[in-house]
Parts: structure tokens; sequence; C-alpha cells
């Protein structure tokens, strides 16, 4: 007796039978029950998830002898013949070797018959993204005007292959990829069917490196019984696969965490010994990250990790090594050797420098956490404005302000500290900062460097050190000054008009926090001066040093 294979032996007869279709089978259906159908359809969507078959069955309903029915009842005459390929009323054309125009005259010269016992002609043109660009031309008018007993089937992998003057001319439906899960109920029935010895492991891993092919699985189920006598687990499939076992990839992550690049390298250099596919094995670590992140994020993984409830707890264990930034960090990289690989002709090398990246690369801070510390920066940095208290007026007593700044040359402090006006700004100026870093945070940035020292009528000094030329030149721009005087405006509810001024400082200091401290301390000698405290901070925050500087 001949021997049929699984994929053509369970192959669905019936709308009901076929897998992760539902959208497409229930309208079809309801087409068929009211009497609907179409003149042309176009299936699309990747190999192996039932477009052809799909295309069979309808033809099937049409056809059949107590239809046209969307329960064809395979008995009659014509679900005989469509089911086993001799019908003469449903041709089956390649469009891979049949595209050329010639091909497509013949088909319109023949569609001008009536069927010759069903009651429709069907045309199932698979792959019909081949055709050339003539036979789609040559085949328009037929799909616009066809004749009433015909029907047309066009089944593609690549549907934007196909020209928009032929898609606007059918019912398009998209075929989806079959989960994991169903293809493994699938294959279980089968497996009972046939009474075979295979565990569940093992169809699990079949399902999943099927990627949505239920046809596929078939032919993988099919060729597991031929590979192993016994009883068939999840070793056996990787080994035929040529799959990485999940243990390999288990102990990969476990060398990244670690920092043991030399370890991540033999466990690479053992399974190429084996024979296995580098290439797969990218594939399976990427996938490997991936259940990580989702057991890390997600309470109930069991719903989105296609394995079994012991691998989705030893998922949810280990992602606690890890951070989301590291994981995601991880996929990102292997992602990216894919492509090194495609490129290579030596995969193995791509994949090795992947892992010594990977575990080389240092804590991962993230990036919340950095903008916390930056925005504190920033805050920390805002300018104190300082307050002039002015001292009881008596014969023995001067009054002396509390700030340096007070002692710019330039300035008149007596004047100033007379003005509330003055004190006022003084004390609200880091409230001014505050405003413009939420608008524009450069000229926040440069306007630190200064500070008022001067209001008169309604103009507001700020000086600037002359080594801060620059900050002052940048913010003399027409956009900048506004933005200025806006910030006054909102903060003391004054109009008052900015001019940006160089200054000399007494004794040659530079603010720095509350008030100034002097350059050039022994502490900074071998750097020429003192490190800004913005830079002193942002090496604590990033773990960095100077350039130039001893360790």
């Amino acid at each position: 007796m001949e021997y049929i294979v699984f994929a053509r032996k369970y192959r669905p007869q019936t709308f009901d039978d076929i897998i992760g279709q539902g959208h497409v089978t229930t309208t079809l259906k309801n087409a068929i029950s009211q009497g609907r159908t179409s003149h042309a359809y176009l299936f699309a969507g990747p190999r192996g998830v039932g477009k052809t078959t799909t295309a069979r069955i309808l033809a099937k309903a049409l056809n059949c002898e107590k239809g046209p029915t969307h329960k064809p009842c395979g008995s009659c005459a014509s679900c005989k013949d469509i089911t086993s390929s001799s019908s003469i009323d449903v041709l089956e054309i390649d469009g891979a070797s049949n595209r050329g125009i010639d091909e497509i005259r013949t088909l319109r010269e023949n569609v001008k018959f009536l069927p010759s016992r069903g009651r429709f002609k069907v045309y199932i043109i698979d792959e019909v993204h081949m055709l050339t660009d003539a036979a789609f031309n040559a085949l328009l008018k037929t799909l616009e005007e066809p004749p009433p007993h015909v029907k047309f089937i066009f089944a593609t992998t690549q549907s934007y292959k196909v020209p928009a003057t032929i898609l606007s001319r059918c019912q398009r439906f998209d075929f989806r990829r079959i989960s994991a899960k169903d293809i493994f109920e699938s294959l279980k029935s089968i497996v009972k069917s046939e009474k075979l010895k295979i565990k569940d492991d093992a169809l699990l891993l079949i399902a999943r490196y099927s990627e949505g092919g239920l046809r596929d699985a078939q032919v993988t189920l099919d060729q597991m019984v031929s590979f192993a006598k016994d009883t068939i687990g999840a070793e056996d499939v990787s080994k035929m696969l040529g799959v990485v076992e999940d243990e390999v990839l288990f102990g990969l992550s476990k060398a990244i965490k670690e920092k043991d690049a030399a370890g991540a390298l033999k466990i690479i250099n053992a399974f190429v010994d084996e024979g296995k596919d580098v290439f797969q094995a990218v594939l399976g670590l990427i996938e490997h990250f991936r259940n990580l992140a989702v057991a890390k994020i997600s309470e109930d993984a069991s719903s989105l990790i296609d394995t079994s409830p012991e691998k989705v707890k030893r998922y949810h264990s280990e992602s606690g090594n890890f951070t989301i930034e590291e994981i995601l960090y991880a996929i990102y990289t292997l992602s990216n050797t894919i492509d090194f690989i495609r490129k290579s002709s030596l995969a193995r090398v791509p994949l090795e420098a992947a892992m010594i990246k990977l575990a080389k690369t240092g804590p991962m801070i993230p990036l919340t956490e950095i903008l916390d510390k930056v925005n504190k920066l920033t805050t920390q940095r805002a300018p104190k404005a300082p307050r002039v208290q002015e001292m009881p007026r008596t014969p023995e007593t001067k009054r002396e302000p509390e700030s340096p700044r007070a002692q710019v040359k330039e300035a008149a402090p007596e004047k100033q500290a007379s003005s509330p006006d003055f004190e006022e700004v003084l004390s609200g100026w880091a409230g001014v900062i505050d405003y413009i870093r939420a608008k524009k945070i450069s000229v926040a940035s440069y306007l630190q460097e200064g500070y008022p020292v001067s209001l008169e009528a309604k103009t507001l000094s700020i000086g600037f050190p002359k080594d801060c030329q620059f900050h002052k030149e940048v913010l003399e721009s027409l956009d900048n000054r506004r933005l200025i005087e806006e910030g006054i405006k909102d903060k003391f509810n004054m109009e008052l008009r900015v001019v940006l001024t160089l200054v000399e400082l007494a004794d040659h200091k530079r603010r720095n926090g509350n008030g100034y401290s002097g350059s050039g301390s022994a502490g900074d000698e071998e750097t020429g001066g003192e490190v800004d405290p913005i830079i002193k901070s942002a090496l604590e925050v990033f773990g960095g040093d100077i350039a130039g500087e001893s360790s």
C-alpha cells in the first residue's frame, strides 16, 4: 500500500478542519450561505498556513452536488474528484512555471467553455505574484468581466508583488501564521491517530521551529518517525533540526551574566563541533532573551511563552539575574549579529564576537535613572542669588555685603542694595533660570555663568566673567534675549530690558555654587585649574575621568 505523508493524509477537507484561520473560513461560509461569493479571491500569507487547502475546500463547497454549501459532503463525485486533484472543472496552475502571456491567453480562451460536471470552473493560481507584467495585463479584462460560471482563486506569499490593478478586482484574505499552541494540538492528534511514541516536549519544539507553518510541522514530524525508532524526545528533534538545546542557551546567558567570555566561547565551540547551525543558535538566543524579557515584565508569562510550565518558571527565575536594559541590549546585539553572519563566510566569528561584547559590557544604568541624576545636577547648578544685608548705620559700622558678588568693581553695591526691585531680582534669579531651562536648556546653561549686577531705569545688567565672552555673545541673539526677558516677566511681573556685560571679579575669582572659589588651587595643579562642579558630578554619575589625568 502506498505510503501517504502526514501533510497529505491529514489535509483539512472542510472549513471547520482548517486551523488558525477562523477570520477567513467564517467569512467564506457566510458568503456561500448567502449566495454572495465573489468571482475572484486573493489568499495571501506565509507558506504552509492553508491558502491552497482553503481554495480547494471553497471549490468543493461551490461544486458539491448537495450545494453550494459551506459543508461539502466529501462523498459525491465532484468532491472526490477535487480531493484527488482529478477534477476537470477545478484547475490548479503553478504561477511560477506558467507565468508567461501565452499561458494566460490559453486560460482566457478556456474560460468561455462551461464546466463539464460542476456549477463553476474554478482556477486556482498558486504563487500568482510570479506572473509576468504582460501576463497580468492579459488577465485584467477577464477579471473585470468574467463569465458567470468562472471563479478565480489566487494564492501568494508575496502580495506586495501583485499589481494594484489585480488586487482591486479581488476580495483579499490575509492568512495568519498559526500559533505554536494550535500546531502542538494538531500534531498531538496525529500522534494519537498514528499511535506514535513521542514526548510532548518534542512536539513543542517542532511547533516552535515550524514558524507558524502547520505543513512544515507535519513534514518534520513525518521525518522524526523515520529518524528515531524508540520514543522520540526533544533531544532527537534538536539533533535532526540542528537546533541548539535550551541548556546551551541558558548556559550562554549565564556566562554573559557572570562576565565569563571564555566560558561562552567554550560552549559555542562545543555545539559547533556537534554540527549545530550557528545561525539557528543566534535565532534561538534572541528568542531566549525575548522569553527572559517577557518573564521579567509579566507576572503571567505562560500565555506569552510557547513552552512547558516548568520552563516558564525557570525563565522567571533567570530573569532576576538581569535588568530589563541588559536583556534588551542583548537582543539588539544579537539581532545585529544576524546581519553580520549573512555577510560573512565564517558564521561562528560574529557569534563569538557578540558573546565577548555582551560578557565584557559593564553594568547598564537605566535611562530613567540617568535622567534623574542629570536633572539633579542641573538643579544643583542653578545659581543661588546672594542676599545683601544692610547693617545698622552707625558711625562705627560699615555696610558689608554678605556675598562676594557685591565686590564686583563695576557694580555699585550701595545703589543696588537701596533698590528693592533689584533685591527681588537677586533673590528670585534661580526661578528665572528654572523657567528658561524648561523652555531651552542651552540658554539656561549659558545664563548660569552670569548674574545680575545692576538695575537702573527698567534695564537689568547681567554680568559675565571675561572668560565667558562666548556665553555672553550667544545670549545676545534677539531670540535668546527675548527668552530671558520673558523669564523675568514671568517671575517678577516686570517688563525689564536685558543688557549683557563683561565684568571683572575681585581677586579674579569664579562663581561656584553659593559663591566663588579661587582657581589654580593646589588640588588642581595637574589640570591647570579647578574642574567645573557639573563636570565633577557627571564623572561621578557615569564613572569616568578626565583625559590626561593620572589614574
